[in-house]
Parts: C-alpha cells; sequence; structure tokens
C-alpha cells in the first residue's frame, strides 16, 4: 500500500489525471489488495484487478506518445511500475490456479506483448507442465517457438510430443503439417528436403487414419497438400484411404471430383484446347462412379453436386464444344429424373434446354415426382395454355387442383385467365366451383367473382351473389371492401345496398377488426350525408366501443379522431 501511495503522488505530479480520479483509483486498489490478500482467495479478484491495471496502462500508454516533455520519462517510469505489477499480480495468481489453462495463455500473451521473453519461455513450460491436458496448449507453444523464437525443430518436438497425449486431436495434426510444409521455401526447393517432410506429412496421415475417424477432416488434410505438388505421393495415399474407408459418403467423391476440374485454373488457352476435356470428363466420371457407390441416403446430395458442376461447364472454357456439354447435362438431368432424384430447381433449368413440346413432357414426369410443387405446377399449366389444346388445359389443371388442394389459388387463377381470353362461357362455373374449395382458395376468389360478374352483367348481378356469398361461412372481409368498392364506382348510388355491406361487415368482423367500423363511418362522413350524420356515426362508435375488444378500443379512437379531423 505504501508502494501504491508514492505511485499515486507520481501520477499527481505529473497530471495524469484529475484529483478525482486519482481517488478513485486509490480506493479501488486498496479494495482489490484486500481480496487479493483475504484468506479465500478468489481467481476472479485476480483476474479483475489485472484488467483494471491493463486498463489503467493502456491510458497512460496513450498520454506517453501524445506528450512530448519532460515528464514523459516519469510517466515510463509509471507505466514500468504497472507493468512489473500486472507481472506480478499473474505470478502470484498462478501459485494458487496454476491448473487454470485461460489464467496461464492470458500471463504468456501478457508475458510476450511485454517483451518479457524470458518469463515468456517459463510460462510456456509450466502451460505444458501444468495444462497438458488441453490440446491448445500444445499449439500455443509450438506456435511460441516457430514464430516468435524461429524454432521450427523445437516446435515440431512440442507437438509430436502433444500428439503422444492426444492422439485424436486433428489441431495438432494440422498444426504439424502446416509446420512440416513451411520448411520448404521457394529457394529452398531441394529433393532431400521435399522428400524428408514428404516422408514425415506420410507419417501423419498414418497417424490420423489410425487415430481420427473422419473423412472431412481427411480431406481438409488433402485441401492442405493440394498446393504442394512435391506432396503428390501422400495426397495418392490420402485418397487411397478415403476410397478404402469412406466410399460411401457423396462428399468424398465431390471432392476427388472437383480435384479433377481444378486441374484446368492454371493451364493455359492453348493447354485447355488440347487436353481441357480430358479433365472435364475424368471430372464427370468421378460423380458417376460416386452415384454407383453411395447409398440412396447420399445420393440425392451428390447428384445435385454433379448437376451443378455440369451446369457450371456450361459456363466454363474447357474444352468441350458447347453442344456435347448441353447433351451431357440433358442425359444427366434424364437419368436423375427416372431415379426421383431431381430436385424442383433443376427442373426449371431442364426446361430452357428443350422444346415447349418436351418441356410438357419434362413437368409432367415432375409434377408426378413432386407432386406439392406449386411452381411446377403453375409451370406445367402455362405450357399447357401454349400448346393451344383446351383439352390439355384442362386435364392439367384438374389434376393440379386436385394435388395442391389448398396451395391451388395459383392454377385457378391462370385457368380462370386463360378462359378469359378464350371467351369461354364456363367462367362463372369455374368461379362457382372455386368458391367452394379451401378457405385459401374461396377468400380470393370470392371478391373477383364478383367483380367479374359486375363486368360482365351489371350491379344488380354482382348485389344477387354478394348477398348469398356474404352470409355463407367462412366469412369473407375482402368480399365486403369489395362490394363496397363496387357500389362506390355506380353513378346513381343505391345509399340502402350499399350501407348494408358496412353493417354486415361489422357484424362478422367487428370484434378484432378497427377499419371495418371506420370505413362505415367514412361512409357516412364522404358519401351517404344523411340529416343526422352526427348522430349516426356516433352511434356507430357507441357500437363500435361495445364491440371491439377492450385492447383495440384506443386504436380505434386514434384512428376516429384522426378521420373526424381529416373530415
Amino acid at each position: 500500500m505504501s508502494e501504491l501511495a508514492e505511485e499515486i503522488e507520481e501520477m499527481r505530479k505529473t497530471n495524469l489525471y484529475t484529483p478525482e480520479k486519482l481517488h478513485f483509483i486509490r480506493r479501488t486498489r486498496t479494495e482489490f489488495e484486500y481480496k487479493i490478500n483475504s484468506v479465500s482467495k478468489n481467481l476472479k479478484d485476480f483476474k479483475e484487478y489485472i484488467m483494471f491495471e491493463k486498463v489503467l496502462l493502456k491510458e497512460i500508454h496513450g498520454h506517453n506518445r501524445r506528450d512530448k516533455s519532460i515528464q514523459s520519462e516519469r510517466k515510463s517510469s509509471i507505466e514500468y511500475k504497472i507493468l512489473r505489477r500486472i507481472k506480478n499480480l499473474y505470478e502470484i495468481a498462478l501459485q494458487r490456479f496454476a491448473h487454470d489453462f485461460s489464467l496461464c495463455l492470458s500471463y504468456f500473451k501478457f508475458c510476450k506483448q511485454s517483451n518479457y521473453i524470458n518469463a515468456a519461455s517459463v510460462a510456456i513450460q509450466n502451460m505444458i507442465k501444468n495444462c497438458g491436458q488441453n490440446p491448445e496448449v500444445w499449439q500455443v507453444a509450438a506456435a511460441w517457438y516457430a514464430q516468435d523464437r524461429n524454432d521450427p525443430n523445437t516446435a515440431l518436438t512440442v507437438l509430436n510430443k502433444g500428439l503422444t497425449i492426444h492422439k485424436d486431436s486433428q489441431l495438432l495434426y494440422t498444426e504439424a503439417v502446416k509446420l512440416e510444409l513451411s520448411v520448404v521455401k521457394d529457394d529452398t526447393f531441394q529433393d532431400d528436403i521435399t522428400k524428408r517432410v514428404c516422408q514425415r506429412v506420410e507419417t501423419y496421415v498414418h497417424f490420423i487414419s489410425d487415430h481420427v475417424k473422419d473423412c472431412n477432416y481427411f480431406i481438409e488434410i488433402l485441401n492442405l497438400l493440394e498446393g504442394y505438388s512435391f506432396t503428390a505421393p501422400v495426397q495418392d495415399l490420402i485418397i487411397e484411404k478415403l476410397l478404402e474407408n469412406y466410399s460411401d459418403k457423396e462428399f468424398v467423391w465431390h471432392t476427388l471430383a472437383q480435384r479433377e476440374r481444378k486441374k484446368l485454373e492454371n493451364m493455359s488457352e492453348e493447354d485447355i484446347q488440347l487436353y481441357g476435356k480430358n479433365y472435364i470428363l475424368s471430372c464427370f466420371d468421378k460423380y458417376k462412379e460416386g452415384l454407383s457407390k453411395v447409398p440412396p441416403s447420399e445420393r440425392s446430395s451428390l447428384w445435385s453436386m454433379y448437376l451443378d458442376c455440369l451446369v457450371d461447364a456450361q459456363r466454363e472454357n474447357n474444352g468441350m464444344p458447347k453442344i456435347e456439354k448441353t447433351d451431357l447435362l440433358k442425359s444427366a438431368l434424364e437419368q436423375a429424373s427416372e431415379e426421383k432424384y431431381l430436385p424442383e430447381r433443376y427442373y426449371m433449368h431442364w426446361l430452357e434446354l428443350v422444346t415447349d413440346e418436351e418441356a410438357l413432357h419434362i413437368l409432367e414426369k415432375a409434377t408426378v415426382a413432386l407432386p406439392e410443387s406449386i411452381d411446377l405446377w403453375k409451370m406445367r399449366l402455362r405450357y399447357a395454355t401454349m400448346t393451344d389444346r383446351k383439352s390439355k388445359v384442362d386435364e392439367v389443371f384438374k389434376q393440379g387442383v386436385e394435388k395442391l388442394n389448398e396451395t391451388s389459388l395459383p392454377l385457378w387463377l391462370t385457368y380462370i385467365r386463360y378462359c378469359g381470353l378464350l371467351s369461354d362461357d364456363r367462367i362463372r362455373d369455374i368461379y362457382e366451383e372455386g368458391i367452394k374449395g379451401p378457405p385459401e382458395v374461396s377468400e380470393v376468389l370470392k371478391p373477383k367473382y364478383i367483380e367479374w360478374l359486375a363486368f360482365m352483367e351489371g350491379v344488380e348481378a354482382a348485389r344477387t351473389k354478394y348477398n348469398e356469398l356474404a352470409n355463407k361461412q367462412p366469412f369473407c372481409k375482402e368480399l365486403h371492401f369489395t362490394m363496397s368498392k363496387l357500389e362506390s364506382t355506380e353513378f346513381d348510388h343505391d345509399y340502402d345496398a350499399w350501407a348494408r355491406v358496412h353493417e354486415l361487415a361489422c357484424k362478422q368482423f367487428g370484434e378484432e377488426d378497427v377499419d371495418v367500423w371506420i370505413n362505415h363511418i367514412l361512409f357516412y362522413l364522404h358519401f351517404h350525408k344523411i340529416d343526422n350524420v352526427g348522430e349516426k356515426v356516433q352511434q356507430i362508435c357507441v357500437e363500435a366501443e361495445r364491440t371491439l375488444s377492450p385492447l383495440l378500443v384506443s386504436y380505434f379512437k386514434e384512428k376516429y379522431n384522426k378521420a373526424r379531423f381529416e373530415h
């Protein structure tokens, strides 16, 4: 505490902090000192004390960089004292909590950042001794020797020792392989070095095969080695082990296929024209081989990968004529469809490659394979309308509605438009059938039906059908809005009929819908201006507040006041 008091005095003399801040620092440090010197020591107290001192250090360091005066030397002295205090706090804490990895790692990083090289080396040794059960310790230690001490041999020794304890650690195997590869530089690309590195990496691969049962990790190592041509024998070994142990995994075959495709990336234009076709065909062959070997559960995903590759190949310069690539794609799409593994998006792509007549045949197969796809049924109906065969359109529409049921609305709308273009006299019957369907269909078709009737036969026909539909469940709010709109467009308004529309809307939807009441009020304020309009509006307001759920009453009042103000 005496030392802290001297330091506070130094801070005051150098004008680092205000008196209030200095008082806060003194009080906080005193509290922490009592805590860490109590009988029952708590690691949390040490960490908070260290963090407090680190914040002070950062602030003083910032002052130091800006201060060009003589006082900067005194500030550097304070900075050094805080550094020593943080180091001492770490060391005291580690005497009691030596096995806490986060504390050990934090101390090591502090020493490294503060350039306490010897202390950092000791911290690494203690961390290995006390926390060696954590694979990350060995990774941190190896990085210290390889990067900070420029001693890759010691780093490899550390990693190998770690691997004797953690035989299944992917983290340590990856670090070891990377470190081995880092030895090979462009200016030291010698056969004896590459041969030795290759042998060591091969040894790691054998260990991985024995202790890590994860094909994705094998692929990760394979991708890591891909940029080092001298490791070709090791890459072949990994591929051999993948095919031996994981030939039933779709991603293995995708990886092998893409390796063939990547060979085109660094080839010249001339070489691509000469040899590119061989590599891309080899890529396709890997996918085909995989499809013959993976189980059904993996086949769908592999088919998607293969088809994506075929689609991408259409746009790439890979030495193959476009027509040949298109034929391969069409053949693969046909096969995937026959095997019931073709997703919806590929059917859409397939349509771009064929004639309209062929497209209709493809879409027929598509809707059999994926009967719940709205987009495929819409596309099939659209192509059917393009054939000028009304019987075919009727057939597709009927099948689609039966399969889609409550999601069939797009088919109804397309079919009605098609019949309208043909001036088909069955449109009334189509609407009548549609409004008997599920709510998802009928609620849209009902208002469209009365709009059509008003246009074709006049508003009286629309009123008659509206009166019939409006009182049948399930009730349709949009039906009332549409009828009100039709009434508003009439030259000679039938205010009684129009008023009944609003009254019925309020009766059916007035408990949960504010708008039906507002529309009813606006009808009298803007259109039906009877003598006692104010009394009528007030009557509607009373009825609305009585009918609406309590949570909506205030919202209704807000909208009503706004409507009255605008009026």
